[in-house]
């Protein structure tokens, strides 16, 4: 084996002086001049012969161990003898080669005669391994980069006179030209589409403009299919019976439609949803449910744009129509040829915004252009009021609904605002991330806020607020209504151009007055919605009172339902509120000016006027809040089964009140200083029959001992909801006994896997027993492994999941007829006591 080694270095030298001899010799730059303008440091390399010798050796102990040595060295010797009889391999035969290893080593092959079929495998592969070190050595060298760069340089101009000599023969391709006016187009729509506007929103530090890869969420659609008939929460495919659809992702929708109508009110996420597939398909970067729309070209259309114009653009002015710069540069018959061919995807966005009489204008262009090109792609958008139910349902239009975001929507959107606003503002990142989790903590805490934030306008709008106060969201919700009210009724059509659509053009003032008439209608009549034809009538009587208004009943209605932003019609014929909480806050202020405080009071007891009433706090003067509460109070003591909820409301009214009376706010707190906290079991269940009114007054941990703490969280376990859930998790932390055993009974009144996560996993379960009452909640104990004690009540058969356990010390059983199989318990090593 000595002999063996003393070849593979005389080897390994072999290579090392062909390439110092032929290939390195040291020049400076590019190795283009023959004589070096200064001295040059030692050549790299020197200890090369030992490094390549060891790969050697190891390709030979390894892959070839059981070669006889004979053989081994003749291939070695024919590797040798090969290098020694090459031509010299400077840096211009390397080049030639593209640097490729494999191609070196073609060029020199030359096995010697009388090697094995191994045998020359062998020496293929030492011959590579050599090759492959040539050109390491190569780029290695100092001259090597400004060597590569010229010879890249070459090749260029070498490749361009080639293209340009083609090009001269064959002629101009208009293919060329098309290819590159739907490049620069495309760079175009990438860069107008690619930033969100969240109107409104000139907030001081707020920017009114964010990226829209990290702002846009996935917003959920009603599951329509082009025929279907809703049934009320299900669709009916003709022939095919009741199906459960449910709520899709717009994705997933959108997955093989050809021609789309998208409804949704006010802020619900229409026109992003329109930028969003406008910047993908400009991109190609649509998802894999949408691959294959990765091939279209956009053409978003703002009808908003065209309601002065005497006509709606043709295909050939759609660029021109849209105010893209590029128009006049488009090839001929270039937008007619991509709507002939369907790789067109039209985007036509706010059939609302359309005055009422043109609408039937832009029904007929639409219809005429999937007539002309029915194989292009149409999606089209409106709020749903402003069109009828079954519009364009007879040229295979599919519609479908944006609905209300949910939860786990609200947490993606204020995530995805917050990293929006660290992109833009990167020196406020550690801001932002608590700006974020005291948002996401307030919506989840506050009923109020928690049911403003359901579509992506208003939840913006929160996050702005958020951010430009610091965190100090108001107390009052007046505030924040008022910052809303401002933006929807006004603002936002203002700052979108959008005056006088349905023929008439009203106030702030005129709207809002209105409006709560409307809700206060509503409220006293124990109405979440009303006919059309009877909302329309009473507007009717209320413009004679506002006789500057012009237009009729019906105008001003439309402009109501279509324009504020605060009306819907969920059904065709009916009418009702986006948000309840908009009803109350206008209905609120309808009641004040009407003096109705008596009325406020009759139904205070009533939770669906809780809201009503605290609003009416706000709104009021000071002598009349001062009046409203006393008889809240003087009620609350006449019905003794309603008093803590009269009174738990008139602390909650507190927050609403910028101005108050000290002796009637000393006797408020008074008041609710007997009833929180509550001090066991028995007074949080009289305190959680308030509902969630409770919820916003509870205190702690801070201050509270183990008993009152322990009643508090029992108290929200009781309410449920997410609210209570964020009371829940001010306790996550508290080590003490009897919190741990409250916490652990709230268990069932949540989401088993959610509150198993957020309230049980980070919680010490040493001293307290975890008690257990579902299948699922057995199940979810893999997420709980630390428990040291359980208690397992009712039926549960499977006791297989305990295998998770593995600090389980103390387990009992009670009430469980079912149970026949103990044997999932030999799996726990740490388990001392078993009470049957």
């Amino acid at each position: 084996m000595a002999g063996l080694e003393l070849l593979l270095v005389r080897l390994a030298g072999t290579v090392a002086g062909a390439i110092a001899k032929s290939l390195l010799t040291p020049r400076p730059g590019a190795a283009l001049v023959g004589a070096p303008v200064r001295a040059l440091p030692r050549p790299l390399g020197q200890d090369a012969p030992r490094r390549l010798a060891k790969v050697l050796a190891g390709r030979l102990s390894d892959a070839y161990a059981a070669l006889p040595e004979h053989e081994r060295q003749a291939a070695a010797d024919s590797v040798q003898d090969t290098f020694a009889a090459a031509d010299a391999l400077d840096a211009e035969s390397l080049f030639a080669l593209d640097l490729d290893p494999a191609r070196l080593s073609a060029r020199l092959r030359a096995p010697a005669a009388g090697l094995s079929e191994r045998g020359v495998g062998l020496y293929d592969e030492l011959l590579g391994l050599c090759c492959a070190h040539v050109v390491e050595q190569l780029t290695a060298h100092p001259s090597f980069a400004a060597r590569a760069a010229v010879e890249q340089t070459r090749a260029a101009g070498r490749t361009r006179e080639l293209v340009e000599d083609v090009r001269d023969r064959l002629g101009p391709r208009p293919e060329a030209a098309t290819v590159e006016f739907e490049r620069r187009y495309a760079e175009y729509v990438a860069a107008t589409q690619s930033r969100l506007e969240l109107f409104g929103l000139t907030l001081g530090r707020s920017a009114s403009e964010w990226p829209l890869d990290t702002a846009y969420i996935s917003l959920a659609v009603t599951n329509e299919r082009a025929g279907d008939r809703w049934t009320g929460d299900r669709w009916e495919l003709p022939g095919a019976g009741v199906v459960d659809r449910g709520p899709v992702k717009a994705e997933l929708a959108l997955k093989g439609a050809h021609r789309v109508v998208l409804r949704g009110p006010a802020g619900s996420g229409k026109s992003t949803l329109v930028q969003w597939l406008a910047l993908n398909a400009a991109r190609r970067t649509f998802p894999a449910e949408l691959a294959e729309w990765n091939m279209c070209v956009p053409f978003v259309l703002r009808l908003r744009a065209f309601t002065t114009s005497d006509t709606l653009p043709l295909p050939a002015d759609f660029l021109r129509a849209a105010g893209v710069p590029l128009y006049g540069q488009a090839p001929a018959g270039w937008a007619e040829n991509l709507l002939t061919s369907g790789r067109a995807l039209v985007l036509v966005d706010g059939v609302d915004e359309v005055p009422t009489r043109l609408r039937a204008r832009t029904e007929s262009w639409l219809k005429s252009l999937i007539a002309a090109f029915p194989a292009a792609r149409y999606v089209v958008t409106t709020r749903p009021s402003a069109v009828p139910e079954d519009w364009l349902k007879g040229h295979a239009f599919t519609a479908h609904s944006l609905l209300p975001m949910e939860r786990g929507d609200i947490r993606a959107f204020v995530a995805h605002w917050h990293d929006a606003a660290r992109q833009e503002c990167p020196p406020d990142a550690a801001l932002l991330d608590t700006y974020e989790q005291s948002l996401l903590q307030a919506v989840a805490g506050r009923r109020d806020l928690g049911r403003l934030a359901t579509n992506p306008l208003m939840c913006a709008l929160l996050c702005a607020l958020n951010r430009d106060r610091r965190m100090r969201l108001p107390r009052a919700r007046k505030e924040l209504y008022d910052a809303a009210l401002d933006l929807l009724l006004v603002r936002r059509d203002t700052e979108r151009e959008v005056v006088g659509v349905e023929g008439v053009d009203l106030t702030r003032d005129e709207q809002t007055a209105l409006l709560q008439r409307l809700a206060y209608w509503l409220i006293r009549n124990g109405q979440v919605e009303a006919a059309r034809e009877e909302a329309v009538e009473m507007v009717g009587e209320w413009l004679s009172a506002m006789p500057q208004v012009e237009g009729d009943a019906d105008q001003v209605f439309a402009h109501l339902l279509i324009r504020s932003g605060l009306l819907r019609e969920p059904v065709p014929g009916a009418v009702d509120f986006v948000h309840r909480t908009f009803q109350d806050y206008l209905g609120a202020k309808a009641a004040v000016e009407a003096r109705d405080f008596g009325v406020l009071v009759r139904h205070a007891h009533d939770d669906q006027w809780d809201d009503v009433v605290r609003m009416a706090v706000g709104h009021a003067r000071a002598d009349e809040r001062v009046r409203l509460l006393k008889q809240l109070l003087r009620r609350a003591d006449k019905v003794q089964r309603h008093r803590n909820r009269l009174v738990l409301l008139a602390a909650a009214s507190l927050e609403h009140a910028p101005e108050l009376d000290p002796a009637m706010r000393e006797e408020i707190e008074r008041r609710t200083a007997e009833l929180i906290p509550p001090r066991g079991p028995e007074e949080a269940l009289e305190l959680a029959k308030a509902g969630e009114l409770v919820l916003e007054l509870l205190p702690g941990p801070e201050g509270l001992d183990e008993e009152s703490a322990a009643a508090v969280v029992r108290t929200a376990g009781l309410v449920g909801g997410d609210a209570a859930l964020e009371v829940i998790s001010r306790f996550r932390e508290d080590k003490r006994f009897r919190v741990g055993v409250e916490v652990s009974s709230a268990w069932g009144n949540f989401d088993t896997e959610a509150y198993a996560r957020s309230e049980l996993a980070p919680r010490e379960w040493s001293e307290v027993t975890l008690h257990v009452r579902t299948e699922d909640q057995l199940r979810a104990l893999r997420l709980l492994p630390e428990v040291a004690k359980l208690s397992l009540l009712g039926s549960l058969a499977d006791l297989s999941p305990l295998g998770a356990l593995s600090a389980l010390e103390a387990l009992y059983v009670s009430n469980n007829p079912l149970v026949t199989d103990l044997s999932p318990l030999v799996e726990l090593p740490s388990l001392q006591t078993l009470d049957l």
